[in-house]
């Protein structure tokens, strides 16, 4: 998942962001988690960056300054951003101007852990329903995976070696994983035993995939021409649908 926190009290924004992160370990999800303490320099990296735009919750401090959260609210739905927007607030009194910007929650401070479980809970509900993800048995619990957060995947004997930001086993035929897996266009097999992400792939040269995490893989000498052909038609994919979205590239 990525989340957002724009708040001008520094321990909120703290706070905040480390119970996400205890959260979504606790939840094995892969989380990116960035914190604004100015409403300006965020709006800013979102006009600037198309990446920066395709963040699934961003959390608004409605009192802050140059822009306050319903301000830069309008802002982003303005440029058709559809994250989740979850407002903090010392008051109630802007619950209808939330509404207004199709708030996905509301929060007051102090907030509460509590509060803040079940809004992440309700977002990774909707999340889950929005994007393709499988369930593992990782020892003897069963995880959710988005598909979107995993790298790769690789046999080890009767096992599989996932990899999102850690690595998991678990126990599964590769077949199986690649018959699920490669009905979605973002996944490939390059080698024997090896199933990628392509969103992840930087390069593809030399009879070698490597990821944006550094890793590299050797890839199949036969099927070269074809597996590189995918990866140029998934690139090309992504970028269509950037510029569907309006996005800068």
């Amino acid at each position: 998942m990525k989340i957002t926190i724009i708040d001008d009290e520094e321990s909120v924004g703290i706070s905040v962001k480390e119970f996400i992160s205890k959260y979504c370990f606790e939840k094995c999800l892969s989380i990116q988690c960035d914190v604004y303490s100015n409403s300006a320099d965020f709006l800013s990296v979102i006009e600037e960056k198309a990446e920066a735009r395709n963040y699934d919750i961003i959390f608004l401090d409605i009192f802050m300054k140059p822009f306050d959260g319903i301000q830069t609210a309008e802002a982003l739905r303005k440029i058709n951003i559809k994250s989740l927007l979850v407002f903090l607030t010392q008051s109630s009194e802007h619950r209808a101007d939330a509404f207004l910007v199709h708030a996905f929650d509301y929060l007051e401070k102090p907030i509460k852990n509590t509060e803040l479980e079940r809004v992440l809970n309700d977002a990774l509900e909707i999340l889950m329903q929005k994007r393709p993800y499988i369930n593992l048995t990782i020892g003897k619990q069963v995880m959710s995976f988005l598909y979107s957060d995993i790298l790769y995947i690789i046999a080890d004997s009767n096992y599989l070696i996932l990899y999102t930001d850690r690595e998991y086993r678990c126990r599964m035929s590769f077949g199986r994983m690649k018959a699920i897996l490669t009905c979605d266009s973002r996944f490939l097999m390059i080698n024997r035993g090896v199933l990628i992400n392509l969103d992840y792939v930087v390069q593809m040269e030399n009879l070698s995939c490597q990821l944006a995490n550094g890793c590299s893989f050797p890839i199949n000498k036969k099927k070269e021409a074809s597996l590189k052909q995918a990866y140029i038609a998934r690139q090309f994919s992504l970028r269509m649908n950037k510029i569907s979205k309006g996005e800068n590239l």
